[in-house]
């Protein structure tokens, strides 16, 4: 399940969404597309059939779109803005075994 990260606050707008991570102390401003990718994920907890929701309506490639939408999670969750409990925590790398 998806959510956001401990210590992360948002605010979504139709213009699209700012993301504040209190741990990293930077902000993160998504488009009104990524916002719309964020407001499933945190909202809904997952993001399947987003891709079908947004494609079909607009006429667009449904696999372009389901890569496009993956990659935005993927960059989420790399800049460690988006959680996802279904998978184990990375292991942490202590500072001796650098």
């Amino acid at each position: 399940m998806l959510t956001a990260a401990p210590g992360v606050h948002y605010a979504i707008t139709p213009e699209g969404a700012a993301v504040l991570d209190t741990t990293a102390g930077r902000w993160l401003m998504l488009d009104p597309a990524a916002a719309t990718v964020w407001r499933e994920a945190v909202t809904i907890g997952s993001v399947a059939g987003l891709a079908d929701r947004i494609a079909i309506p607009a006429g667009l490639d449904p696999a372009t779109v389901r890569a496009a939408v993956d990659d935005c999670v993927a960059s989420l969750l790399e800049r460690g803005v988006l959680a996802d409990t279904g998978r184990p925590p990375a292991p942490s790398r202590r500072w001796w075994k650098r």
